[in-house]
């Protein structure tokens, strides 16, 4: 009988206890956004980080979904892990964080479970570069923005507690190799006699119109796909994510714990098989859209591609993002920022009275509008009929 191949997951990696402690006072430092440096909040002194041999790398994706790869799992570094049970988030936060309400939905029901040694920990990740100071600022001019909310959203949309958290994704690498058949089309015109309708009456008349010559083509391409971006959390509402996107994940950084000193890191609850999936839909449809531009012709129809992938390669990544909520009228409404370029999107409550406003002065115009047409026209009538009358008195004279 043949030996099976070792499937046993790696042991995952003791966390350590990782403090960086100001050489000045002695204090517990953290990462400063604006600096980029680890920073003392009791005496203002700052240091770069930590520096590290580690590269960015990437991963053989095969040999990670049968979990032979022998990945270090956790984040490495000791983190209290809190989980919602609103909304399902688990947050890790410093050891000594001793209680604190979800940064995804705002619900004090956050209970202290032990955190997962078994996962993955981050390849790499993109530092905050936007601080809370500018979080703020860009948060107010945001609510500012836009013609139909309500005048007092910017005075009154505040009391929020930003959050800078950093969010749980994947990212893949693949080369492409696509075959496509379609059918190309080629645009011809004709004269052809048609029916219309001319001042009430249906009356004939000739026309171009434009016809398709169809025929069958194909074509093959190659294409390289890098750092495809598939997000693991499922705390937030990812059309807003989304909308904040892109992240340079040219900058990405090695991982280092010190970049989480301070701030709060989500474990990821989309798994790596169950985001390859995602992956591989992202690059699928891209890689259509790309035999359809190749497609010759004026159009196409039938498009058929068949893609195979290979040279399979992940990351596991933190990207920051400011994330809170805001109460405006009792109800709650959320909102993201993107801390590496301070992009800002989320739910606004709707000014219907200016709304409504606006259609009536919408229907006003639209309305005066016809109004001068109609009274246009009406005076080219008049104008005809004099002239008619005229002429006919004319004839009659002679």
């Amino acid at each position: 009988m043949s030996a099976q191949p070792e499937t046993t997951p790696p042991e995952p990696l003791q966390s350590q206890v990782k403090n960086y402690t100001c050489p000045k006072c002695g204090g517990d430092m953290k990462f400063d956004a604006a600096k980029g440096m680890l920073s003392c909040p009791f005496c203002g002194h700052s240091m770069p980080t930590p520096e590290t041999s580690e590269v960015v790398q990437e991963h053989d994706l095969l040999a990670a979904l049968q979990d032979t790869s022998g990945k270090a799992r956790g984040f490495g570094t000791t983190v209290r892990a809190f989980k919602c049970e609103s909304c399902g988030a688990t947050t890790n936060v410093e050891p000594n964080v001793t209680s604190t309400t979800c940064p995804f939905c705002g619900s004090n029901q956050v209970l202290e479970q032990q955190p997962d040694p078994n996962l993955i920990q981050p390849e790499s990740v993109i530092p905050f570069g936007v601080d809370e100071t500018r979080a703020n600022r860009l948060f107010r001019d945001w609510l500012g923005q836009g013609l139909f909310h309500p005048n007092d959203l910017r005075k009154f949309g505040g009391g929020q507690k930003l959050s800078g958290m950093y969010l749980p994704f994947w990212t893949f690498d693949a080369h492409a190799e696509s075959d496509w058949r379609a059918e190309s089309g080629d645009y011809y015109y004709v004269n052809e006699t048609v029916w219309v309708t001319r001042d009430g009456k249906r009356v004939q008349e000739t026309q171009r119109v434009q016809k398709v010559r169809w025929y069958p083509t194909s074509g093959h391409r190659s294409d390289n796909h890098d750092d495809v971006l598939v997000y693991a959390t499922q705390s937030i509402d990812v059309r807003i994510l989304q909308k904040v996107y892109p992240f340079d994940t040219k900058k990405l950084a090695p991982y280092n714990p010190s970049f989480l000193s301070g701030w709060g890191a989500e474990s990821y609850r989309i798994p790596l098989a169950e985001a390859w999936n995602l992956g591989q839909n992202i690059i699928q449809s891209e890689q259509y859209r790309r035999c359809g531009g190749d497609v010759p012709g004026d159009t196409h129809r039938n498009l058929r591609v068949n893609t195979r992938l290979s040279s399979l390669k992940y990351k596991h990544v933190l990207l920051p993002v400011w994330l809170a909520s805001y109460r405006y009228n009792n109800k709650v409404y959320r909102f993201m920022i993107n801390g590496q370029t301070g992009e800002v999107q989320g739910e606004k409550p709707i000014s219907w009275i200016k709304v409504a406003i606006a259609v009536v002065i919408a229907l006003i115009i639209v309305g005066l509008i016809i109004y001068l047409v109609s009274q246009a026209q009406s005076e080219e009538g008049g104008g005809w009929l004099i002239q008619q009358y005229a002429f006919a008195q004319a004839l009659m004279a002679g």
